[in-house]
């Protein structure tokens, strides 16, 4: 945005001596603000300027593109009572900003000058003229339509601009913050003149359209045209907003009418469908070290696959709102965590995963002491998946080291069935893997398919997957026994030289692991 500030200052200039110094439209003119978009910046921009629109659409600063949307303002030397200038800010690159900001209120232009010197620098107290909203309930004068405005909130600071409340309505759910007056749901900034009077036109949405019954849902009018009553059907209210419940399951069909000075709105419908409570979520926990037996003070990571959609955990014996908990242990022996998920059909039973803290360090297990570290992770006979990222300690999955998947087939798993354990690339740059499925931890010997003298299986790549089977082997995939416990081992490598896939400056080449049994 910066380019593009100095070019469109310079194009403006150029066209001024050309047209001997008028750049203005007519008095009295109703203008175009015409919104562009920037999605490398995520960045909205909006113009009523002809030259900055001209040089924006010829080209001149690749990157921005019209939206399609736009609404009216005045010619900024039109002379009509009850409108208001609109300042314009720039907000300096070096600040780390590269933006700008509108608004039609003398006392907020004012404040950004006070506040923000030298951040938020001063372009014009009058781009183009709008309509100011009555600061106590947002509602603009007849003829006019509301402006909203968003903030998307974040240290790069940049505002979008609509007089579609459904587009409105839409950054809101991105995360992006109202502004303006009038209601907090949907507050009013500035108001386009121009608009005709006419009934208002209604849309209607909800922020769940597949609720559970019981709970409650907020329905939401949108309506320009000034809407100043409103008129529900399925719902009771008389503002811009209701909220519904339902006690039986099933579709039901909420309505709204608008109304302003001019008349109704057609009704405006949105179908709801409230669905029955769901069972209780359940999980198995998996549990990540750093070997198979790690030492007090050391890390363990516990990870919750829940069936069911859990919308909360409470972890006992560790700390977590989520399906991810870190612990470190504080004295020797077993120690049993455990979870409790819940969703909107109650508390599910409670999922353990036990660590076996040690006093001191062991010996690594199987072929791993020839590597300079392992990160070890045991899951139990689900489907089950455990990224290493969220293991924060280093090496974790070094760049150089191993990682032990260890699982146990269940007694009772159906003979003939199949299975598969599959990596991917997860958070790192491309890695290519070796990955073997052996009765042995660390176990990259040659492939034995008997096992007796190397894993069962491998598979090579950024993405690999070794599938099984339950019994004898089947269709070139190993069998595995009930009862046997067997380990899938991954290292970043290229088996083409046997070199590293991983760089070393990386420290760790996270993954991600998924057991389908």
């Amino acid at each position: 945005m910066r380019a593009l500030r100095r070019a469109l200052a310079v194009a403006c200039v150029i066209v001024s001596v050309i047209v001997g110094g008028n750049a203005m439209a007519a008095s009295g003119d109703l203008l175009n603000a015409i919104e562009y978009y920037y999605q490398k910046l995520d960045h909205y921009f909006v113009t009523a300027d002809a030259h900055e629109i001209s040089a924006l659409d010829a080209g001149m600063f690749p990157g921005w593109q019209r939206t399609g949307f736009s609404f009216k303002v005045l010619d900024p030397i039109t002379a009509v009572a009850n409108v208001s200038p609109v300042c314009r800010f720039y907000g300096s690159p070096a600040a780390g900003l590269d933006s700008h900001f509108y608004s039609a209120s003398p006392s907020e232009c004012n404040l950004v000058k006070q506040r923000f010197p030298g951040v938020w620098l001063f372009e014009s107290g009058n781009v183009f003229l709008v309509g100011l909203p009555d600061p106590a309930n947002g509602h603009c004068q007849s003829g006019t339509a509301p402006i909203y405005r968003s903030w998307n909130g974040r240290t790069d600071s940049n505002h979008r601009y609509t007089t579609d409340p459904t587009v409105q309505q839409s950054m809101i759910a991105r995360g992006y913050i109202a502004e303006g007056y009038g209601p907090p749901s949907m507050p009013v900034a500035m108001c386009s003149p121009g608009t005709a009077a006419a009934p208002p036109s209604c849309s209607l949405v909800t922020n769940d359209p597949a609720p559970f019954v019981g709970s409650s849902i907020t329905l939401n009018a949108l309506c320009d045209g000034n809407a100043t009553t409103y008129t529900w059907t399925g719902c009771t209210s008389t503002g811009s907003s209701c909220i519904a419940t339902s006690s039986i399951t099933g579709p039901r069909t909420y309505t709204v009418v608008g109304a302003n000075a001019v008349g109704p709105s057609a009704p405006a419908s949105l179908n709801v469908f409230w669905s029955a409570l769901p069972p209780p979520p359940v999980c198995n926990v998996s549990v990540t070290t750093n070997s198979d037996r790690p030492v007090v003070g050391s890390l363990a990571m516990l990870s919750a696959a829940c069936g069911g959609n859990p919308t909360s955990y409470q972890w006992v014996g560790c700390s977590s709102s989520s399906a991810t908990c870190l612990v470190r242990g504080t004295t020797p022996g077993a120690q049993i965590y455990s979870v409790i998920p819940s969703n909107a059909g109650g508390a599910g039973t409670p999922a353990s995963g036990t660590v076996n803290w040690q006093a001191a360090a062991s010996p690594p297990p199987g072929l791993c002491s020839q590597y300079p570290s392992i990160l070890y992770s045991a899951l139990d006979w689900a489907q089950v998946e455990v990224h290493t990222s969220a293991y924060v300690d280093d090496p974790a999955f070094a760049w150089n080291g191993v990682w032990v998947i260890k699982f146990t087939v269940a007694p009772g798993a159906i003979s003939g069935s199949s299975g598969r354990l599959t990596v991917f690339e997860f958070g790192s740059p491309a890695t290519t893997r070796d990955s073997t499925l052996s009765s042995v931890p660390c176990d990259f010997r040659p492939t034995d398919p008997s096992g007796a003298n190397g894993p069962l299986s491998r598979s090579n790549g950024t993405t690999t997957t070794n599938s099984f089977v339950i019994g004898p082997s089947m269709n070139g995939a190993p069998g595995l026994a009930l009862g046997q416990t067997y380990y899938l081992n991954v290292r970043n490598v290229a088996i083409e030289n046997g070199a590293s896939s991983c760089s070393a400056a990386l420290r760790r080449c996270d993954a991600l692991v998924t057991l389908v049994p």
